[in-house]
């Protein structure tokens, strides 16, 4: 059986490294004990069919979905940090491999594809917000 909860934190993982800001887990990231100064991102976890294992192979596979909200003080932080996130899942490096893998013990992420790219949102308040989704296709490796 493939499980999220280790895949999701490599996502967040990934992303916070890659673009060098926080990302929070389904709410605001948090940095020493405080809400995250702009421009910071939050990770939702869509879910994704999971399929068990074909009778002549023992890997099962797995489609999963999740949304990157960027949130920003101006819609080129906000532009700005998008790319990074676009980078981040599926920039490739000259030989042909990603530049940012994830490391999830027992599991080989094949695919990666952009759903979703709703560009910049208009300001409403005091901030700017750009919504992505991303799907990655796993599959258990033993």
């Amino acid at each position: 059986m493939i499980d999220r909860a280790p895949f999701t934190a490599a996502v967040r993982a990934t992303l916070a490294a890659a673009t060098g800001r926080p990302c929070g887990l389904g709410a605001l990231p948090v940095v020493d004990g405080r809400p995250a100064p702009l421009p910071y991102s939050v990770l939702y976890p869509l879910g994704g069919p999971v399929n068990g294992a074909p009778f002549a192979d023992a890997s099962e596979d797995a489609c999963l979905a999740f949304q990157v909200t960027i949130v920003g003080a101006r819609a080129d932080q906000v532009e700005w940090l998008g790319d990074r996130a676009r980078r981040a899942f599926l920039q490739r490096t000259t030989a042909g491999g990603w530049e940012y893998p994830f490391i999830v013990p027992g599991l080989n992420v094949w695919a990666r594809e952009l759903l979703v790219d709703e560009g910049v949102d208009p300001a409403s308040g005091d901030v700017v917000t750009c919504v992505q989704r991303y799907k990655f296709s796993v599959s258990a490796v033993a």
